[in-house]
């Protein structure tokens, strides 16, 4: 299997900790947005409907977080495949090479189907938002 080497595995290196990072800020503002709406139901007492409301977004938000979360931890995964793979193409083991290689990207596909649902998600939850200020209007 000498037509596989490291150039493959090092063509995605870059890539994984540059999903990594966005997947990080995704967490950031979530945990953000939920430490808000835990101030604003602790801090304010709102009405039910309100509480209700939040409680809502709070469902959204916690599917959410675990998607993140398991997008990281995948796309870790991912990356520790691929540093593997780039090892042993280094070591010129190309077959177990190319195994870690196509596990790395397969695992990194998940991530990132995941992500996409995510992504959905969130559109999901901002139309929400866009439709209760409509009717706020």
């Amino acid at each position: 299997m000498p037509s596989f080497t490291t150039l493959y595995p090092a063509l995605l290196f870059p890539a994984i900790p540059l999903m990594m990072i966005s997947f990080g800020n995704r967490y950031t503002s979530l945990a953000s947005l939920i430490r808000k709406i835990h101030d604003t139901i602790i801090t304010n007492r709102p009405t039910s409907n309100v509480v209700q409301h939040h409680l809502d977004q709070i469902k959204v938000l916690t599917t959410r977080l675990t998607l993140v979360r398991s997008v990281q931890t995948l796309s870790g995964i991912s990356f520790l495949m691929n540093l593997i793979s780039i090892f042993f193409s280094y070591i010129k083991i190309y077959g177990l090479a190319l195994n870690f290689f196509g596990l790395g990207i397969l695992i990194f596909s998940i991530a990132i189907m995941l992500f996409i649902y995510e992504i959905q998600l969130s559109t999901k939850a901002l139309s929400k938002h866009l439709e209760d200020l409509k009717d706020f209007s």
